[in-house]
């Protein structure tokens, strides 16, 4: 009666005391007459990796694995690596640094801008861009101290609004002496 669990493979001592085992058998070699009856074995099949040239290092293990814990430069918590971010979010690597705050749109300066060009516009059909001029006027100046960088827009802004203002100041007067011209010449 023979053990079921014993192995049936005979049992080369130097493997259990750790030593190295020897290499496997080559096929043997086909007789001349006969053209590849044996295929050869497949490359790289029982062989060893080449052993790293002269001056380098094995590649460490887990090399290209994040540590536990730790994010892949730019990449958000939660993110997998090479995922797209959702719709809206910024890409990672593209997102403003810590400290610095994100570039803000000079609003009131643009502001002023249309409104001094409106102003002028509306001036000159009707004469009543004096109000547009005065807004021109105000945001140009709240803009020349929140938003320096926009200096064309502000200046822009500012110089239209005046101009504005002193053409409606002018289209009045002309106005006043236009009426009061036709009231005397009425009164004969």
């Amino acid at each position: 009666m023979t053990d079921p669990n014993a192995p049936t493979d005979p049992v080369d001592p130097n493997t259990q005391n750790g030593s190295v085992p020897p290499p496997p058998p080559t096929p043997p070699a086909a007789p001349a007459g006969d053209t590849g009856a044996v295929p050869p074995p497949a490359p790289g099949y029982g062989q060893q990796p080449p052993a790293p040239g002269y001056g380098q290092q094995p590649p460490a293990p887990g090399y290209g694995q994040q540590p536990y814990g730790q994010q892949p430069y730019g990449q958000q918590p939660g993110q997998q690596y090479g995922a797209q971010p959702a719709y809206g979010q910024p890409a990672p690597g593209y997102t403003q640094p810590y400290g610095q705050p994100a570039a803000k749109s000079p609003i009131l300066s643009i502001l002023s801008l249309i409104g001094g060009i409106v102003g002028l516009l509306i001036n000159l059909v009707w004469g009543i861009g004096f109000l547009f001029g005065v807004a021109a006027v105000v945001f140009g100046f709240i803009g020349r101290n929140k938003e320096p960088q926009a200096r064309g827009f502000w200046l822009t802004g500012i110089i239209l609004g005046f101009v504005s203002i002193a053409i409606a100041i002018i289209y009045w007067i002309i106005l006043a002496i236009v009426f009061a011209s036709l009231a005397n010449y009425n009164t004969y």
